[in-house]
């Protein structure tokens, strides 16, 4: 059992740790400013085919949620976050030597556990470090400084994979493989604070862990439906992920509609990428001018510059709508990678250690199946509407959504905690 003198030296070490591990891993370097002209143009998939591809890889990391949460609890966040990044590993390897789209469904496969392992290990690894008293306030603020140097090697990443897919397509993969590498090792610096809890020489038991997690999942949904506030954040998740994971695809597919070249497709998204890391400086002024008004704001500009590309593309044609689009796509990536931030934030927030794996598991089982869903539909649409038309569709569609879902939230969500009712604060510490 550790002292507390320990204890206190491990979170130091693992906060200290943590903005320059997120740098290197937060998400994969050198492959998603290419990503859609490696599939379309390397694997010859095309974009409605991408986004099918995305709804099944949404629907893969919601079925890995459940060996997530048990290889998690079962292994302790250090050596899950170590696993997942050994799973990305086999990830590039596969989109390097199986072609095809098969290639890229089977690297989706293993990404899915992966990175669900890693998104579950790595957020509370951080939780568990800060969440002493007085220091709550540490957790997005650790955060937020290794997504900005995430955002900012990213971003020279993004403006040199361009120039390195034309050379050979599949260079920027091996890049990122290397990247991935580095992940890997920095991940072996961290430590847990809470020690897993299992018996001596105890074994996963694949059946009994799903009877388990079947058991969590009954836990933290009766919490759910229970809680006012978790409903109302679920509900905007569902909206405001759905619409993210469907425009991300438009967006490339538009770009290259318009003509855009191969190099200056990567130099538009590491531009982007350097105005995703900047606005992260946003968000406190964001969040002290509109309170818990915070995710209104960001949701709606973000639909807002979806209507107006769709409109915009719909009216105009050629080279001279590019400005004007670039613009809108930097309000979007201003405002999601706030949103990424406040997420984990918000979703943390008024839970203990024991529960918190399980709430973030059923928030994210939720979310992922809506988010597989629409983005499915949202390919489908392609075959249907060319892009600029399917923009206005998705957009005016995420407005009437999203309209109803802040009526909802606006009186059980980004409230004081005296103000919310017992039954919000039920795992709170």
């Amino acid at each position: 059992m550790k002292d507390e003198k320990e204890i206190r030296k491990i979170r130091r070490n693992n906060a200290k740790l943590y903005p320059i591990y997120k740098m290197f891993s937060w998400d994969l370097l050198f492959f998603y400013s290419i990503e859609f002209l490696f599939y379309t143009i390397t694997k010859k998939v095309t974009a409605s085919e991408v986004l099918i591809i995305n709804g099944f890889y949404l629907l893969f990391r919601n079925l890995m949620q459940i060996p997530a949460v048990t290889i998690t609890d079962f292994l302790g966040k250090r050596k899950s976050i170590i696993l997942g990044n050994v799973m990305l590993i086999i990830f590039a390897l596969s989109l390097i030597f199986i072609p095809g789209a098969i290639g890229v469904i089977i690297a989706n496969l293993v990404f899915a556990l992966g990175y669900d392992i890693k998104t579950i290990a790595e957020a509370n690894i951080l939780y568990d470090s800060v969440s002493t008293k007085g220091g709550e306030g540490l957790y997005s603020k650790i955060d937020a400084k290794g997504g900005s140097w995430y955002y900012i090697l990213d971003g020279v990443a993004s403006l040199t994979a361009g120039y390195l897919f034309v050379f050979n397509n599949y260079l920027p993969i091996i890049i990122c493989l290397v990247f991935i590498i580095i992940s890997t090792i920095l991940s072996f610096g961290f430590k847990d604070i809470y020690p897993v809890k299992r018996k001596k020489n105890e074994k996963i038991n694949i059946f009994g862990a799903l009877k388990d997690y079947k058991e969590d999942l009954k836990v933290s949904f009766k919490f759910i439906i229970k809680s006012k506030r978790m409903k109302a954040f679920i509900l905007f998740q569902i909206v405001f992920y759905s619409l993210i994971e469907i425009i991300d695809t438009y967006n490339s597919d538009l770009l290259v509609n318009i003509g855009i070249p191969e190099e200056q497709f990567s130099m538009i998204f590491a531009i982007l990428t350097f105005i995703s890391g900047v606005s992260l400086s946003l968000k406190r002024p964001i969040e002290k001018k509109f309170k818990n008004r915070t995710l209104s704001f960001l949701s709606l500009i973000y639909i807002g510059a979806c209507i107006a590309i769709g409109t915009i593309a719909s009216l105009y044609k050629g080279v001279t709508i590019i400005p004007i689009v670039l613009i809108m796509y930097a309000v979007q990536r201003m405002s999601t990678s706030i949103w990424y931030i406040l997420e984990t934030k918000y979703l943390r927030n008024f839970t203990n250690e024991e529960m918190r794996n399980k709430i973030t598991g059923a928030y994210e089982f939720v979310g992922g199946i809506a988010a597989s869903i629409f983005s499915i539909l949202g390919g489908l649409l392609l075959e249907v509407f060319k892009v600029e038309n399917a923009f206005l569709v998705v957009g005016l569609f995420s407005l009437a959504c999203m309209v109803v879902v802040l009526d909802y939230m606006r009186k059980r969500f980004g409230l004081k905690p005296e103000e919310y009712k017992k039954e919000d604060l039920e795992f709170t510490e």
